[in-house]
């Protein structure tokens, strides 16, 4: 298209507008007191884009701050870059759940949903999204789907039947696979620091060890980035996600006076479903965003929670907590109030609800509890544990039971290999540090369920630890005990959940001369990873490899090149 002919095409004047205006609402993550800049602090998902090379319609889900939100701005400025620089690349549409709900979803042709501005809408030819859509190109992005009524959502989706849909959601929903969101491991964490702040990078990065920072703050996207905010040489880290919170929020307010109290109500407020004016906009400190209808609302669920936890603490009883325990929409509420003082009150209202699950959240979050409490749940927990509930197998990981992780590997000397593969399963899943000690000898157990089981549980590790004895069993080196293909399959899903630069040469090797069930998997482990140290590699093997080789490599370029 020559330049007279994008002078006077409206469809083209428009298409790089809109791009703009994508590219602008989403250049910094919503921090309050900070502006971070999206694409300078971007760390990519373990297999974020092979999930959505693989499948149209996917649902991101996560804990609150896993970077649902953050993962779908990305998508957003990605494409739209691609869209400003070539007039047939896919065209991001962002919707918010949040806005949507209450009101009749908005078709291709009504706009006052994907927030133009005046005069862009003013611009936008009639046919323009009628036209990305019969084309195949519309990417639409959902957040807080689940915010949406399921019939209603479903109806309005089967609307962008011929549209790639990537929705974030709390929860897997129909007819989408399910990208749970990884969280940051050590091979995350590092990069994370050296974008933040490269100068600082090491110093931080001590601080977190030398703190002993559990991982659930470091391998949760928001968490870390507040640790990375609040850090100074000398103090130390906070270990408790209220205490982070805390800190953050003074650091951004000066104080914790009347515009704390403002915050709390707020908050409070909204929480218990009551609008709240933008009056207080101007005072909030960019803890607060505007709304619809000239109300405001938090910049993150999170901030929210934590602020009502506060004004609730402020209540002579627990009676205003306990009439939401039940209620999914206060769980992290629940769990700031937990972290904002003694929990043992609030742990034994759990408790006799029979809200087991959360009462070992609470208990992992509280800055204090009654011993016997603490022993009581975790107890009770572990037998779930052990029945395969994976709710309390989660809420012990929160807990980061050193107990229990000894209860759990002892029966790894058990005699029986279904108890030991049990055991393995659940150290795995918790997955917590001290679990690698005692996962790593049993790669030479006798039994081969066994042994996929370990070592499927320290491809869940967060720890680069569990890298080279993977790498190992991968090899087929004697001392892992017996070597076959099947333990090299599993050593090489293992490496693809971890998805590190360092397992690339060797899945590298393997996919040109492993054998046949090797060699698709190292593929798929490749396709997994988003470093461009594999580029060379690959094409190599596009120019030099056999018929299969050149297949999987073609594969696994397709996918680095469909979302970089």
């Amino acid at each position: 298209m020559n330049f007279i002919t994008q002078l006077f095409d409206s469809s083209e004047r428009f298409r790089r507008k809109y791009a703009e205006q994508i590219l602008n609402r989403f250049q910094c993550l919503p921090c309050p007191g900070a502006r971070v800049a999206l694409q300078a602090q971007w760390i990519e998902p373990r297999g974020l884009s092979a999930a959505l090379a693989r499948e149209a319609r996917v649902a991101l889900t996560g804990a609150a701050g896993a970077g649902k939100t953050t993962t779908l701005a990305w998508l957003a400025a990605t494409n739209a870059r691609r869209l400003l620089a070539q007039a047939d690349a896919p065209v991001p549409l962002f919707f918010a759940g949040r806005d949507l709900r209450g009101a009749a979803l908005p078709r291709l042709t009504d706009l006052r949903d994907l927030n133009l501005s005046q005069e862009l809408a003013a611009q936008c030819p009639t046919v323009f999204f009628p036209g990305v859509l019969r084309a195949g190109r519309a990417l639409v992005l959902l957040d807080d789907a689940d915010a949406l009524p399921p019939e209603q959502l479903q109806a309005w989706l089967r609307e962008f039947k011929d549209a790639r849909i990537v929705i974030a959601a709390a929860s897997p929903l129909p007819g989408f696979a399910e990208f749970p969101l990884p969280g940051f491991r050590d091979s995350d964490i590092v990069p994370f620091a050296r974008k933040w702040n490269a100068a600082n990078a090491d110093a931080f990065l001590a601080a977190l060890k030398a703190n002993a920072v559990p991982r659930a703050l470091t391998a949760n996207p928001m968490t870390l980035t507040l640790l990375a905010h609040v850090w100074r040489a000398d103090q130390n880290l906070p270990t408790r996600r209220a205490e982070l919170f805390g800190r953050f929020a003074a650091n951004g307010l000066g104080d914790m006076g009347e515009t704390a109290k403002m915050l709390e109500g707020v908050a409070l407020a909204i929480q218990r479903g009551k609008p709240a004016s933008n009056e207080f906009l101007a005072r909030a400190r960019g803890f607060l965003r505007a709304g619809k209808n000239r109300t405001v609302e938090f910049t993150h669920e999170l901030w929210q929670a934590y602020f009502a936890a506060r004004a609730l603490r402020q209540a002579p009883d627990l009676q205003p907590v306990l009439e939401h325990l039940s209620d999914a929409s206060w769980r992290q509420v629940v769990l700031f109030y937990a972290g904002l003082g003694d929990a043992s009150a609030l742990v034994d209202a759990l408790l006799a609800l029979g809200e087991v699950d959360l009462a070992g959240h609470a208990v992992a979050h509280a800055q204090q509890v009654r011993a016997e409490l603490r022993a009581l749940v975790t107890q009770e927990l572990m037998r779930r544990a052990w029945e395969g509930e994976a709710p309390a197998i989660a809420a012990l990981g929160a807990l980061s039971s050193d107990g229990a992780v000894d209860a759990f590997a002892a029966k790894l000397k058990d005699k029986d290999p279904a108890v030991r593969t049990r055991a393995a399963d659940i150290l795995g899943r918790l997955q917590l540090d001290r679990g690698i000690e005692y996962l790593l000898p049993q790669l030479r157990d006798v039994n081969a369920d066994v042994r996929d089981k370990v070592v499927e549980a320290l491809g869940h590790a967060r720890t680069d630890r569990v890298i080279e004895p993977l790498l190992v069993a991968l090899r087929g080196d004697p001392r892992v005990g017996t070597v076959d293909t099947r333990l090299r399959v599993a050593a090489a899903k293992a490496l693809g959940e971890i998805a590190s630069d360092k397992a690339a040469p060797a899945l590298i090797v393997d996919l040109q001369l492993g054998e046949p069930e090797i060699r698709a998997v190292a593929a798929q482990a490749l396709a997994r990873m988003t470093s461009p140290l594999l580029l060379k590699p690959l094409q190599s093997i596009l120019q030099s490899g056999d018929a299969a080789a050149r297949k999987y490599a073609a594969e696994i370029l397709a996918v680095a090149d469909g979302y970089h």
